[in-house]
């Protein structure tokens, strides 16, 4: 399939196991694809272009400890971040995520108009961009001002 069109979603049904989380991880690696970290967009390129299957990527060492590398970054971030950060990157991520919803539901309607071209390049939690993590004041149930602790300790 390396022949310069890219995967979809539905081959990436094996490692997915159904729609929404194969379409959640097209994204994800179109996401990826275009980051700063260069072993993740080796990566992400081989599974979109099809040089590299989602289980060769998952399972190899190298990939997975940088995924593991990003994640622990974002969760050092996240535990430095200030109550109005926290606030800021809620809206930020509100906005980001009535931009995905609406995107979702573009390609509901017409599942094969639905090309990379219709993409963001923007990642979320980029400086400047659209995005980042869930504050504690946008979750359900959690009323605004109040910050519970969590498995690290209290905010």
């Amino acid at each position: 399939m390396a022949d310069g069109r890219e995967v979809d979603q539905g081959e990436l049904l094996g490692v997915a196991k159904d729609e929404e989380r194969a379409r959640s991880l097209l994204r994800a690696l179109r996401t990826l694809s275009t980051g700063h970290d260069p072993k993740l967009r080796e990566m992400a390129n081989g599974v979109l272009r099809g040089s590299l299957s989602a289980e060769q990527a998952f399972t190899d060492p190298e990939y997975t400890a940088a995924l593991f590398s990003g994640a622990d970054k974002v969760r050092r971030a996240g535990e430095l971040r200030s109550d109005a950060e926290a606030r800021e990157a809620g809206a930020r991520f509100g906005e980001w995520q009535r931009a995905r919803d609406a995107e979702q539901e573009r390609e509901e309607k017409d599942p094969d108009g639905a090309s990379q071209d219709r993409r963001s390049t923007e990642r979320p939690g980029a400086p400047g961009g659209p995005g980042g993590l869930r504050g504690p004041d946008q979750l359900p149930g959690i009323r605004p001002g109040i910050r519970p602790g969590n498995r690290f300790g209290p905010r």
